[in-house]
């Protein structure tokens, strides 16, 4: 075991201990949750594939469930992430679930079962503090916090708010992260607001530091832009009976036959999510450049060119998804690393698909960027095919957009071509052949 390696084991355990701590301040799970779950829509694409921006807008229907975010951290604290999985990327098949030890599943099953839900209506103060401290604590693994004492902070946070932002909105959840950040500092902890994906006026027009540590830390359980938990209300047993519990998470196009074996009672359907690999890889390449998307410390330092030559502490961080044989590109170029993961991900969707039919939709991003009426006709489709109604809020944000998510940059119409000779170097003929069978040969209409 390398020295990494025990001390993360160790962070682990530490964190376990505290979640256990917090255990009792949160709802009571659903009994056997997996099985409980009667549909699962996994939302199967690249990493910066545009599944952020599709998954928040589905989470404004009510007739959808949710994890809160993705579900890497749940992962990882069952010890099936890389590398405790032992498969040397982040595939996972049903064989993995089946290696669980009987604490790890009960572990698992647990926190999947407090976090799937919907967004709140009405304010719970006490759900939302333990959620928030929940969030902090996983964050932030390697810290000396105290859970419980994080659960009160939040509270002292929410209640010194007297007027609006509401607090169900998600202004009004960022303003109590904020608030407990700057007590967290106060107290000498080397916390940032920099590593989180914050709503604009979170920071009531401060600049985040000037300089800040290239990772929140050296063992990470949740992936930095971090989340900001929201107003939340977990589902009960009769709602995982009737309503598609939505799944999102990159990663998960090398786990689909695991979390087929994880909801074993579910009808299992994928939604493919597309983009165009020179707009994928883009944003690919702009991630790994971020300040965030740190995903897999490694024991073995990277040569990225374009990349560990950014920043010496560099070298220690795979970004974003590990596809299987990402060790051939340890020592290559940032812009080949990002093509591999755009082609990888999408042929590992495909090949499961092919072994393994499922009720599958496919949904091209462009379709839900390129202009408001598209981006209506699309939801009107996929809202028929999940057997939703496009009503209330979610009507609201199909019409109108939402705001940005976890993006890099301003988004905008063909931002690829900026770097375009780089990027067109990294399409070789194997991922070209697979943007045609995605229906992506005509490169006039990369958007």
């Amino acid at each position: 075991m390398t020295m990494h390696a025990a001390s993360a084991s160790e962070a682990i355990r530490t964190l376990h201990e505290r979640l256990d701590a917090l255990r009792p301040l949160r709802r009571t799970a659903v009994t056997d949750f997996p099985s409980q779950v009667r549909e699962v829509v996994v939302i199967a694409s690249s990493s910066r594939g545009g599944s952020s921006m599709l998954a928040e807008t589905l989470r404004r229907s009510r007739q959808l469930l949710h994890f809160q975010a993705e579900i890497n951290p749940f992962l990882r604290l069952a010890g099936l992430g890389h590398p405790d999985s032992g498969t040397g990327s982040d595939v996972l098949d049903a064989e993995h679930l089946a290696a669980l030890d009987t604490h790890a599943r009960d572990m698992l099953a647990g926190e999947l079962a407090r976090d799937a839900g919907t967004a709140a209506d009405v304010f719970d103060e006490e759900q939302f503090c333990a959620d928030m401290a929940w969030r902090l604590t996983v964050q932030w693994p390697e810290l000396p916090l105290e859970p419980l004492a994080l659960a009160e902070a939040v509270r002292d946070a929410v209640r010194s708010h007297t007027g609006p932002p509401d607090p169900c909105s998600a202004l009004g959840g960022a303003l109590s992260l904020v608030a407990v950040v700057r007590e967290l500092v106060r107290q000498g902890l080397p916390v940032s607001p920099w590593y989180y994906d914050l709503p604009k006026g979170a920071l009531h027009g401060q600049a985040p530091p000037a300089t800040v540590r290239v990772a929140p830390g050296d063992f990470l359980v949740e992936e930095p832009p971090f989340v900001v938990a929201r107003a939340w209300r977990p589902a009960d047993a009769a709602e995982l009976r009737t309503k598609p519990l939505v799944v999102k998470t990159p990663s998960n196009a090398y786990r689909l036959g695991f979390l087929r074996a994880l909801f074993p009672k579910a009808r299992f359907r994928v939604m493919h999510l597309t983009r165009n690999p020179a707009a994928a890889v883009n944003g690919l390449y702009d991630g790994w450049r971020h300040h965030g998307f740190h995903a897999h410390r490694m024991d073995t330092p990277l040569d990225i060119s374009g990349y560990t030559d950014q920043h010496e502490e560099n070298r220690w961080w795979w970004k974003f998804d590990l596809p299987p044989t990402w060790e051939a590109y340890t020592g290559t170029r940032l812009v080949d690393v990002c093509a591999f993961q755009w082609r990888r991900a999408h042929e590992a969707v495909l090949d499961h698909l092919a072994a393994t039919p499922a009720e599958t939709m496919t949904v091209r991003f462009e379709d839900l960027i390129s202009d408001r009426d598209s981006r209506i006709t699309s939801f009107e489709k996929l809202s028929e095919w999940l057997g939703i109604d496009l009503e209330g809020d979610f009507r609201q944000a199909v019409y109108e957009g939402i705001q940005p998510v976890v993006a890099t940059a301003r988004p905008r119409a063909r931002r690829w071509e900026e770097r375009s000779t780089l990027i067109e170097q990294a399409i070789d003929r194997r991922t070209a052949d697979l943007a045609a069978r995605l229906g992506y040969e005509d490169r006039t209409q990369w958007i």
